[in-house]
């Protein structure tokens, strides 16, 4: 007697603890994607960036602000004000 190939269409079901379902994911790439956006339009010369460019160009813009801010208050000390 020969048996039948198994063939399996659409999803398999998956018993017990999987992947998070879903609706749990979902929500949170739309959280990513919309910060990532708002992050595009603080960043300069971003907004047409990939995601790894767009961090590293938010880590160098990080940089810069905060060299700026040390420039700033080396100034206010010297001039007192």
């Amino acid at each position: 007697m020969r048996r039948k190939a198994m063939i399996t269409v659409g999803r398999k079901k998956k018993k017990g603890g999987g992947a998070a379902p879903v609706s749990r994911t979902r929500p949170f790439q739309h959280v990513v994607l919309r910060r990532l956006r708002e992050l595009k339009k603080i960043v300069p010369d971003a907004r047409d960036a990939d995601v790894d460019m767009l961090l590293r160009r938010t880590a160098d813009y990080i940089c810069i602000l905060e060299l700026k801010v040390t420039v700033l208050r080396r100034l206010s000390a010297i001039y007192g004000v």
